[in-house]
């Protein structure tokens, strides 16, 4: 019998590492929108380039200072639901992830908590600044500056300004 005991115990620890995740998550700074990364698909690129150059094209004089300042734009792509990724809703429940409007308000319905996909453009040049897309469930006003995955740029949104 006390063979067993030592026997089961180094079973049960030997299991659990087998249902960690593979590494830690991947890590933002406190005021970094960025909950995840995804590579896009292509109409998610072709949708953020008419989305893009929508919301250039409407800029007022002051918000085309504001892209002066600040060249790269964060464009929704897509939107999906935490639940159609395992490793988001993942990060989610264990409260990994930023998303405090959504945790105030029903913390037990993870599975449906909307997460915007951005693709983040360089203004002057309409390229992706990076080949990788960025989830974010909290999401900043539109026209604002803002951390996305560590690239600093104005939200745009589905490529409309704010009605000031």
């Amino acid at each position: 019998m006390k063979n067993v005991l030592p026997l089961l115990l180094s079973l049960f620890l030997s299991s659990c590492t087998v249902l960690l995740p593979p590494g830690p998550p991947q890590e933002y700074g406190a005021n970094d929108y960025a909950v995840g990364q995804a590579e896009p698909y292509p109409q998610e690129v072709k949708l953020g380039r008419q989305r893009l150059e929508n919301f250039i094209r409407r800029a007022n004089p002051r918000q085309k200072q504001l892209l002066a300042e600040n060249p790269y734009v964060a464009v929704q792509a897509n939107e999906l639901v935490a639940g159609e990724d395992w490793t988001l809703l993942r990060e989610l429940a264990s409260g990994k992830a930023r998303a405090g409007q959504y945790y105030i308000q029903d913390f037990r319905n993870l599975s449906n908590f909307p997460v915007k996909f951005l693709l983040i453009y360089d203004g002057r040049t309409r390229r992706l600044v990076k080949r990788i897309g960025v989830l974010i469930i909290d999401t900043p006003n539109l026209g604002q500056v803002a951390n996305f995955a560590g690239v600093r740029a104005v939200y745009a949104g589905t490529g409309w300004w704010p009605i000031l």
